[in-house]
């Protein structure tokens, strides 16, 4: 991806880039535009080792001058997908909590296997209370879950191709 290309549109967005040589996926959740530089934060679907440390992010950049830089490899790679941005009042340790006290009804001990059980959709979450679900077809049923049975605060459609 060239420099000239990143805008604010790409966050929530599914990619794939560069990690120490690897290509990984993730989801994109923030861009900064310096005077010679854009960068763009990806939070890994799992977190990676490099060394002694385990990487749950990292940032893709590029000199805007020359496009030079690990952006180049970046490529988004759910162009069919709706995101969205989730705030819960709980946090989501609490309410993996209460995935794994009911076990035997979900079938998964946490938020994050319950949604990604769902053909085509992934949950990354951001931070205490907040989490990305990308979703090709299943979105709705998502939603009306998470309502149903968690403590949603905020919905905030990020991305939605037709």
């Amino acid at each position: 991806m060239k420099a000239s290309e990143v805008n604010s549109e790409m966050i929530g967005k599914r990619c794939k880039c560069i990690f120490t040589g690897l290509m990984v996926a993730g989801t994109i959740e923030e861009i900064k535009t310096e005077e010679y530089t854009v960068e763009v934060k990806v939070r890994y679907d799992e977190p990676h080792q490099w060394g002694n440390q385990m990487y749950e992010n990292g940032w893709s950049f590029a000199r805007i001058h020359d496009d030079f830089g690990s952006l180049r490899h970046l490529e988004i790679i759910d162009d069919g997908y709706q995101t969205i941005r989730v705030v819960f009042s709980d946090s989501i340790r609490e309410i993996d909590g209460r995935f794994a006290q009911a076990y035997k009804n979900w079938g998964v001990v946490n938020l994050k296997e319950w949604i990604d059980n769902y053909e085509s959709s992934r949950f990354t979450q951001i931070d205490e209370h907040t989490a990305i679900i990308t979703s090709e077809y299943n979105m709705g049923h998502i939603q009306e879950l998470l309502q149903k049975n968690t403590s949603v605060i905020v919905y905030e459609t990020l991305y939605y191709h037709v």
